[in-house]
């Protein structure tokens, strides 16, 4: 089988970029597979090839738009491939598709924001709703969350396959506490007695709630990971931090995860805390809430009464048997389930 991932960047910093990343590392083992990109970190030693896709890169906007004029030029060569595998609207002529998020319900969700970035998602939602009418091949969705939407605001019509996204098990996983808990913790200037709640991701999508968290909570230190230039706020007990290629240290670290998201279509952050041994604290805006069975492996919350809840239950709950059975579910999504599942969409496809 040749195999064509087609996706606007690859990277393994999370989201749809990982998944493409596994998705070629995994198929190139037994298959020919060739990425197609405009921004590719390929590993030394890869078996997969890669393909540079011409784009515009000023704005999200700007991409979604030029990404398939560039992928034109590509057309002759994509037509060579059994699968041809985007990521989302990207162009082209895909024979399946992951939708990674949905940028009309995302766009709906937001409030504050500026009428620019308004007006870039609506271009984004409007190409996404055109490609999603027209497609015929295999959708796959990564929760049923995302799903919903495509019927919903996209009028997709077609049976949607949902996988949700994997976690690497060796990397998140509890015994990581013993390794960099009290290193880190020293780094942070927080000693062991305190309590540690993580959030790592856009602060766009949390900021309002992890401040009157976090304002209601004096006693325990919030460490906020994020790429987000704008919305932080300073308090003794909050320290906001940029990105970091050792995640998974922090996770060692805390004792919980916050996820107050106003709308994620999955969440894979929340699938590595989980992993990691932590209780997770979540809205239910995250299709990464679907795998959480309520008070038994994490919290999933209603988001408008997401801080009076999260109050209540740091304050008057025992984490820890939560966090052991949090483990326990995230290992039966590690990404060996999901590549089994893609190659089954992969054989329907060759099959049409």
């Amino acid at each position: 089988m040749n195999i064509a991932l087609i996706v606007h960047d690859l990277h393994e910093h999370g989201g749809h970029s990982l998944y493409t990343k596994v998705l070629a590392e995994h198929f190139s083992r037994e298959h020919d597979v060739t990425v197609f990109a405009n921004r590719c970190e390929r590993p030394n030693g890869a078996r997969w090839k890669e393909r540079h896709v011409r784009a515009w890169r000023s704005s999200a906007a700007a991409t979604v738009k030029t990404f398939p004029l560039g992928l034109r030029s590509h057309a002759k060569a994509l037509a060579t491939y059994e699968i041809q595998h985007a990521q989302g609207y990207c162009g082209g002529n895909p024979n399946v598709v992951t939708a990674h998020i949905c940028a009309a319900a995302y766009l709906k969700s937001l409030h504050d924001i500026s009428n620019r970035n308004r007006a870039s998602l609506k271009l984004m939602a409007k190409a996404e709703e055109r490609f999603y009418r027209r497609f015929e091949g295999e959708v796959i969705a990564v929760s049923n969350k995302v799903a919903r939407e495509l019927k919903e605001l996209y009028g997709v019509t077609m049976p949607i396959t949902v996988i949700p996204h994997g976690v690497v098990a060796s990397r998140f996983n509890g015994d990581n506490r013993t390794l960099h808990r009290t290193s880190v913790r020293q780094q942070l200037g927080i000693n062991e007695r305190e309590t540690l709640a993580l959030y790592v991701g856009d602060l766009t999508k949390a900021h309002s709630h992890l401040k009157r968290l976090a304002a209601a909570l004096p006693e325990v230190r919030f460490v906020i990971i994020t790429p987000s230039s704008r919305y932080h706020w300073r308090s003794e007990n909050v320290q906001i931090l940029p990105p970091t290629f050792e995640i998974e240290k922090y996770y060692a670290a805390a004792d919980l995860f916050v996820f107050p998201s106003t709308y994620d279509s999955f969440g894979m952050v929340l699938l590595e805390a989980m992993a990691a041994g932590l209780p997770v604290i979540t809205s239910d805006r995250a299709g990464a809430a679907e795998l959480i069975e309520h008070s038994t492996d994490g919290f999933v919350l209603p988001l408008d009464r997401w801080v009076d809840c999260a109050v209540e239950i740091l304050r008057n709950n025992s984490l820890a048997s939560v966090g052991l059975a949090a483990q326990s579910t995230a290992r039966h999504h590690a990404w060996p389930a999901v590549l089994s599942a893609v190659e089954k969409v992969y054989q329907n496809a060759r099959a049409r």
